[in-house]
């Protein structure tokens, strides 16, 4: 007699167990669940609440004392009707209710212990509401298995309150140090992108500054003045260089006069050689352009014109409003662009620095017809902006 018993007991038990590892797994992966299967989220979430409902209650009803009263009454395939009921009622009801009191807005801003003790809390309360009418139906409206029933309905609500806490806790951790991960790429990537612009900030033709040495040079033992005046010219260029301001912008001002200050050292060893004229929209002189963009592709225009040659050149440098942007352009009369060109240095460097400073929100066009120019459209206005 009793052998049959003990078995019944070892069965029950380990079908409990497992129900329970199955519905805390499901717990515990409750959103990925489904997950593109489902395309509707609110019935996914639905649909799983319900299977995890049907998995732990079936791990927690034989802690009921009215179980064998029910397999007498109805049998085996009544309970299993019964607790599909109640498994509907529960995960309709009660998930529904306890989704809204934790998706409440006020509620968020509470403490995080405060509102996972709220949701437990509507969870315990909701699902005693629910279940114990059906319990009263079920067990033929006899209230002295309904304190079983109350007891095993509690275990159910404070063990997915738990769970669910557990499974917030641990999501709100994995936020955080995927939000400190994100912080720190964006740091490095911050610290990459200054290193890059104070590495093209720093590169100045060594072929122009020898030349200019060598031009200050001669013209100190043969016009004073203008040495003096190209020296001052050189200075103000380099002092510019440096950026002892820290600054990855320039206003549009700054850039001409810049530009002007190294075409004035040009103009200055070539003399009549070279010409040139600078046009501006006024009303761009204080928007922002990546530092030092300019001087070197007017290098690269003197560089290709009149070196090059050595005849006459003449250099247009413009800056004109073009629909919600600008357009630069750096023209010169020196030999067309070839049809398979090379960018040199000014280029490269220019492309570089609007690159991580307007990144798509720029154009940069070799044009032979009706002039030969450089262009450069920038689509972004930037006034009195710093963003590294």
């Amino acid at each position: 007699m009793h052998e049959p018993d003990f078995l019944l007991i070892v069965i029950i038990v380990t079908v409990c167990l497992l129900c329970a590892v199955v519905g805390l797994y499901l717990l515990a992966n409750f959103n990925r669940i489904f997950r593109g299967r489902v395309r509707n989220e609110i019935l996914r979430k639905n649909i799983v609440v319900w299977l995890i409902v049907l998995f732990i209650s079936a791990a927690i009803t034989p802690m009921g004392g009215g179980l064998p009263y029910v397999v007498n009454m109805v049998g085996w395939w009544g309970l299993l009707g019964w607790h599909l009921i109640c498994t509907t009622a529960d995960s309709v009801i009660v998930y529904n209710v306890a989704r809204l009191v934790a998706d409440n807005k006020r509620l968020k801003k509470l403490s995080f212990i405060r509102h996972k003790l709220i949701v437990l809390l509507t969870l315990v309360v909701s699902i005693v509401a629910v279940n114990m009418p059906l319990y009263y139906i079920m067990y033929n409206f006899k209230t002295q298995y309904l304190r079983y029933s109350a007891v095993s309905s509690i275990y159910m609500a404070v063990a997915i309150g738990l769970v669910y806490a557990m499974i917030s806790y641990l999501d709100i951790e994995r936020k955080r140090k995927f939000d400190e991960k994100e912080l720190e790429l964006s740091r490095l990537r911050e610290l990459k992108t200054k290193a890059e612009l104070d590495a093209l900030h720093s590169k100045v033709n060594p072929h122009f500054l020898y030349n200019a040495l060598n031009s200050i040079a001669d013209l100190s033992v043969t016009d004073g003045k203008k040495a003096r005046k190209m020296t001052v010219a050189l200075a103000d260029l380099f002092r510019y260089s440096i950026n002892y301001s820290n600054n990855n912008f320039s206003t549009v001002k700054e850039e001409l006069e810049m530009a002007q200050v190294y075409l004035l050292i040009e103009k200055i060893r070539f003399e009549d050689k070279l010409n040139y004229s600078i046009q501006v929209d006024e009303e761009l002189n204080h928007y922002l352009v990546p530092r030092f963009l300019l001087q070197p592709l007017v290098e690269n225009a003197v560089k290709h014109g009149l070196k090059a040659t050595g005849k006459m050149t003449e250099i247009y440098l413009e800056v004109k409003k073009q629909g919600t942007g600008m357009v630069i352009n750096i023209a010169d009369t020196g030999p067309a662009f070839p049809d398979q060109l090379t960018p040199g240095y000014g280029v490269k460097s220019g492309y570089d620095k609007l690159e991580l400073l307007f990144p798509g929100q720029f154009e940069l066009y070799f044009n032979n017809e009706p002039r030969k120019q450089v262009s450069i459209y920038i689509h972004k206005l930037v006034k009195n902006e710093q963003t590294v």
